[in-house]
């Protein structure tokens, strides 16, 4: 049994920490109050692809805080808030880490394990690749929608021992979440962000599908562009991929990715209609940055990350 914190309990905070505590873990939540109260009083139902669950009302709390002195004790952190406020998370949880503690980034874009490793330590920081489709449609209720393939979890130095790592997954599977550990966790986060950088952007902006993007041959075009300026960029950077080019990719992207989440509306589309900030920093603003660094010019993705800046306060 591990003493789990969960900080940012939106969905996949929450359908984590569910799963989590029903197998006998003990797990505490750090979330907006909305959706704490839901779990406090209620607990936490779950629905869909990963099967109908249902927790006992659980601890929850709007801030590190207001947690017991005598539960603050974690050997696992996993963090599941945007992109953007990873810094503010880690600053949070900080004074939790002890020598035998492990912090788990579960969040979309580049850049959230490199923050959180400043603050603690990368023999400390874990991240994982998400790409389950999980909705929060009213308190303490989770539908998970689309399941593409495993969480994969891992450490960007492959020199951090893999069995520890091993035993976090076992007992992520024990909880029936899918989980295997991986050497290639660097693969797999940028795998994500090619993905969500072809399709979230502009499934936000036109209120599209994701199918409905690749069947169009404008977007597709676009899309296109998005993937070269990609691949262009990571090639100059030696960042590690599974593809070797951007046509191999794409063959890939087109025939087996998209037809798996052809229905599926990206979570960026519902941030816009609910006039959040988006995480485009951290998706095709990543790209931007590493071209600017590397002297690769990305002018389809500077423009994406204009337009979504725009739609994000307007």
């Amino acid at each position: 049994m591990n003493n789990i914190l969960i900080f940012g309990a939106g969905a996949v905070g929450t359908l984590l920490g569910g799963l989590l505590a029903n197998a006998g873990h003990q797990v505490i939540f750090i979330g907006r109050k909305w959706n704490i109260d839901g779990i406090i009083n209620q607990g936490i139902r779950i629905s869909g692809k990963w099967g109908e669950h249902q927790t006992q009302p659980l601890p929850a709390y709007e801030s590190i805080d207001d947690i017991p002195n005598h539960s603050r004790r974690f050997d696992q952190i996993i963090i599941t808030v945007k992109a953007f406020d990873t810094q503010q998370a880690i600053q949070s949880c900080a004074a939790l880490v002890n020598d035998d503690s492990l912090v788990i980034s579960c969040q979309n874009g580049y850049g959230n394990c490199q923050t959180i490793a400043q603050a603690i330590g990368w023999e400390r920081t874990l991240g994982a690749r998400v790409i389950t489709g999980v909705e929060l449609p009213r308190p303490g209720v989770i539908q998970v929608n689309v399941h593409a393939d495993a969480i994969r979890i891992g450490h960007y130095n492959c020199q951090f021992p893999l069995d520890k790592i091993e035993n976090i997954a076992h007992a992520m599977r024990e909880a029936q979440i899918p989980v295997e550990a991986t050497e290639s966790l660097e693969q797999y986060i940028w795998a994500k962000i090619l993905y969500n950088s072809a399709l979230n952007p502009l499934g936000a902006l036109l209120n599209a599908t994701y199918g409905d993007l690749a069947d169009n041959q404008s977007t597709r075009s676009i899309m296109d562009q998005i993937i070269e300026e990609a691949f262009q960029v990571t090639r100059k950077c030696a960042i590690k991929q599974f593809w070797h080019s951007a046509d191999e990719y794409r063959d890939a992207f087109y025939h087996q990715m998209v037809p798996t989440t052809a229905a599926h509306y990206p979570s960026m589309l519902r941030d816009i209609e609910k006039k959040r900030r988006t995480e485009i920093d951290a998706l095709n603003g990543a790209i931007v940055k590493f071209g600017q660094q590397s002297g690769v010019p990305t002018p389809v993705n500077e423009t994406l990350v204009d337009l979504l800046k725009f739609r994000e306060k307007n």
